[in-house]
């Protein structure tokens, strides 16, 4: 496992237990903190899977991209 595989996993787990936080209400984040933080834990799930499955990193780097750009879309209207 290569250094950044292991930053993204360490940034992943982090991103996913705030997340849970927020779900059960211990702490309360906006929706934009919410949006980024998921759209945060798929890119680094992706970075991690990126090396063996590059479609799937791919995909999930698309993913991660148009949530922001849909959040915002729908912010401008």
């Amino acid at each position: 496992m290569k250094r950044y595989e292991q930053f993204a996993f360490v940034i992943s787990a982090i991103c996913a237990f705030i997340l849970l936080l927020n779900l059960v209400g211990v702490i309360n984040i906006s929706s934009l903190y919410n949006t980024l933080l998921t759209a945060l834990t798929i890119a680094s799930i992706a970075t991690f899977n990126v090396r063996n499955y590059k479609s799937i990193g791919i995909i999930l780097y698309a993913i991660a991209v148009f949530m922001i750009v849909i959040y915002f879309a729908n912010g401008m209207v």
